[in-house]
């Protein structure tokens, strides 16, 4: 694997895996649909090369009306499932408008599938307006700021979550703004941790 930096654009050359082929597909939808998003959680670390396998993507998309989510379910419904709610009125009301997650998965193929949530605050809003591009071999994919990925996973806390964190510090560390990362670390309330991970 190799990822180089452009400012704080990564470029990303690796094998892909059928994930992230799920994921190029997945996201192409909302871009034709203008829906804007960002890639955030596991997914993030994966996509820099930690080896570890995820039954599922956690993504952000911008809070759109009902005809532009129907547009989208439409365009999404022609390759692939939504897994919890069975038309688009139900999944724009009980579920994302009540900030709840959609599922989508390529028809008949329940793993991997996507997570999808409206942001509803604003570090949500934030991490969207601020996403980071990672080319994937060619492809623009749209994630998470590592400055706010790195301490969140820390938030988070679980051992898979930490090794994610560790992770992308490791591999990303002389191309990240630590006064960012400094400040997410403390409105997180993660500095114990970062001090005995990220060192």
């Amino acid at each position: 694997m190799e990822v180089r930096f452009e400012g704080r654009d990564a470029i990303i050359l690796r094998p892909e895996t059928e994930l992230d082929r799920f994921v190029k597909e997945f996201v192409s939808i909302l871009e034709e649909s203008g829906i804007g998003y960002v890639l955030v959680s596991g997914y993030v670390a994966i996509l820099f090369g930690r080896s570890r396998n995820s039954e599922d993507v956690d993504i952000l998309v911008e809070n759109v009306d009902f005809g532009r989510f129907e547009r989208f379910w439409k365009k999404a419904c022609k390759s692939m499932d939504c897994i919890n709610a069975e038309n688009p009125k139900r999944g724009f009301e009980d579920y994302l408008s009540d900030s709840l997650a959609l599922r989508f998965s390529r028809k008949s193929k329940p793993i991997p599938n996507m997570e999808i949530k409206f942001a509803k605050t604003e570090l949500d809003e934030w991490t969207i307006a601020n996403a980071a591009n990672a080319t994937l071999n060619g492809y623009v994919l749209k994630v998470s700021p590592l400055e706010l990925q790195i301490p969140y996973k820390l938030y988070l806390g679980s051992f898979k979550d930490i090794e994610d964190a560790r992770h992308l510090w490791l591999v990303t560390k002389s191309h990240l703004d630590n006064q960012m990362l400094d400040s997410f670390i403390g409105q997180l309330g993660v500095k114990k941790e970062a001090a005995k991970w990220l060192s």
